[in-house]
């Protein structure tokens, strides 16, 4: 026998005898009377699997609804422990308890000598087991999660879950994650901390210190849960941290909460006069980013030609960076940013009442003063006089 396929497959069928029983488990090993084969039952007092799924539980993804919403799991354990038993020339099926028809039992049957060696690898078992090119739904107008997963079926189940809601990209390890950064939007990232080559600590410490990508929140999910492991995470600037097993519903609650607390902020600074460009940030690196970017915006205010390549120029970025960096915080251009920021300027000297409104114009690079007008009233819902008049 193969010890680790087999390993995995009395794995499986433990857990689920475990997770699912009521109170009592029996695990019966009997001898065939020709001395060809044994089987091993597995056989709790759980809610019972209709008869009508008796196969349909051994399909990939598959998960009877009805007492397994709150248990966590993939639907691929039982799939891989199947065909891992086929591999060698054995079976796994659901059967029918005698002694109580309202026990569950799984009846595992191997030879007791293979006929010929084992011709598959577990990564062939895995391979026949899990659908291995799944076509993802991509929509322009939902935001793109990224996976970082090694356990190649763990990765698939993962993103076909969040793939419901959002575009997903998948990678195998921390390094792969980098090189999809530098060629994709991404706005959230989903990673394994235990991985090869570049592990989730590595990957999140890069992440959140590296100005292209500090904007992105990251959760973890773990099967390593210890407290300094968790410390280590968050210290490192983890947006949330999952335990393995985790509840899917639970994954895609924090990924809704953070998406959606990412662009309230952006909303309150769009929306609000007063808010100051560092609202937005996220991370040390992106306050000290949008420091530097609204302490240039605000020197060369009074310039109407002030644009993203000037920008770029002092902020010694190239043009495609910076565009990147600047959409992905606060979901604007950078023409747009700087045109917010104007307005915001405006909207500060006219509390002052200093000037007057066609000075305000000039003073914040506006090239006509009806622009300015007409913009000002499309960004805050009034016009630059009756504001004046409203906060003196």
């Amino acid at each position: 026998m193969d010890k680790e396929a087999i390993t995995k497959i009395f794995s499986n069928l433990f857990t689920n005898a475990i997770k699912y029983a009521s109170g009592s488990i029996i695990i019966r090993l009997q001898l065939s009377p020709d001395y060809e084969t044994f089987t091993i039952d597995f056989i709790n007092d759980g809610t019972p699997i209709p008869a009508e799924l008796k196969e349909k539980i051994f399909e990939p993804f598959f998960r009877v609804k009805e007492g397994a919403t709150d248990k966590p799991g993939t639907g691929l354990g039982l799939p891989l422990a199947r065909s891992l038993a086929e591999m060698h020339h054995g079976s796994l099926q659901l059967e029918t308890f005698a002694d109580s028809p309202s026990m569950t039992m799984f009846r595992l049957t191997l030879p007791v000598k293979l006929p010929e060696s084992i011709k598959q690898t577990e990564e062939e078992a895995i391979t026949q087991t899990v659908p291995q090119k799944i076509e993802f739904v991509h929509d322009e107008s939902r935001p793109t999660i990224l996976i970082v997963e090694d356990n190649k079926e763990m990765a698939v189940f993962i993103a076909d879950e969040v793939n419901q809601l959002y575009n997903v990209e998948i990678a195998g390890n921390g390094a792969e994650a980098i090189t999809l950064l530098k060629k994709r939007s991404i706005q959230l990232i989903i990673s394994d901390v235990m991985m090869p080559v570049m592990d989730g600590f590595a990957l999140l410490k890069e992440v959140k210190t590296e100005i292209e990508f500090s904007h992105i929140p990251v959760i973890l999910l773990t099967a390593k849960n210890t407290i300094q492991s968790r410390l280590e995470g968050l210290e490192l600037g983890a947006d949330a941290y999952l335990d393995k097993p985790f509840s899917t519903n639970l994954l895609m609650a924090q990924i809704s909460n953070l998406i959606s607390n990412r662009d309230n902020i952006r909303k309150f600074y769009f929306n609000s006069p007063i808010a100051n460009m560092k609202s937005m940030a996220y991370t040390k690196a992106d306050e000290s980013f949008l420091e530097k970017l609204n302490e240039i915006i605000n020197e060369h205010i009074g310039n109407p030609a002030l644009d993203v390549n000037m920008i770029a120029d002092l902020m010694h970025l190239s043009r495609p960076t910076l565009y990147r960096k600047i959409r992905a915080i606060s979901d604007l251009t950078p023409n747009e940013l700087i045109k917010i920021s104007r307005l915001k300027k405006a909207a500060e000297l006219l509390i002052q009442g200093n000037m007057k409104i066609y000075e305000i114009s000039e003073a914040t690079g506006f090239s006509s003063q009806s622009y300015f007008w007409s913009a000002f009233i499309k960004q805050f819902g009034m016009s630059p006089s009756n504001y004046a008049k409203e906060n003196k």
